[in-house]
């Protein structure tokens, strides 16, 4: 569970905690000192790529950004199970790159565990999934919710393929980042000695 009630009643949440079951809890003893020095540059530059896709993404869903978190958590859940943690996903994926036909071996989702995992209101995820059925991206059967694979349209598509692109060039970016603060460390024992 990420979260628990204080004494007041509000959820308190564990910022350790991964995002998605399986995700691994952060170390911050395991944390290198290169990301210390360079925190600031680091956080700007992932927080930018963050925001901005997903500013982009919620175009996709009337720019509700909680239906379009709930669609990603729904649609990563589905085909968990076909992707275990740790595993390459590559081995799941058909010569073209894609899950052999999803749709029949795609895991329902309820509602109670979309709550836990969010932390959201039970009414508000329900709203959301019943705004989502109606307009033909999801679809409720008979033990939870599923994504409609219909709906991953050629300009959603677009959007994840320009993503990618956006995201390796942040990540090229962060790790010169991390290159330069490490030769600033180095240079700093050097200096020091």
């Amino acid at each position: 569970m990420t979260g628990s009630r204080d004494v007041n009643d509000r959820p308190t949440v564990d910022l350790h905690a991964p995002g998605i079951p399986g995700d691994p809890r952060l170390e911050v003893d395991r944390v290198p000192p290169e990301y210390w020095r360079a925190f600031t540059i680091l956080a700007f530059t992932m927080n930018r790529f963050i925001v901005d896709h997903v500013i982009r993404a919620a175009r996709q869903f009337e720019n509700d950004t909680e239906s379009l978190i709930l669609f990603g958590m729904l649609s990563h859940l589905n085909v968990a199970h076909m992707v275990l943690p740790g595993s390459d996903v590559r081995t799941t994926l058909d010569p073209r790159g894609r899950l052999p036909d999803p749709e029949p071996r795609l895991r329902p989702v309820r509602i109670r565990d979309l709550v836990q995992i969010t932390g959201r209101p039970r009414e508000t995820i329900r709203r959301k999934l019943e705004r989502m059925q109606a307009a033909g991206r999801v679809r409720r059967v008979v033990d939870g919710w599923v994504l409609d694979v219909s709906t991953v349209d050629p300009e959603m598509q677009l959007l994840t393929m320009d993503g990618v692109r956006r995201f390796l060039e942040t990540a090229d970016n962060l790790r010169s980042i991390l290159d330069d603060a490490a030769r600033a460390l180095r240079s700093d024992r050097k200096s020091s000695n």
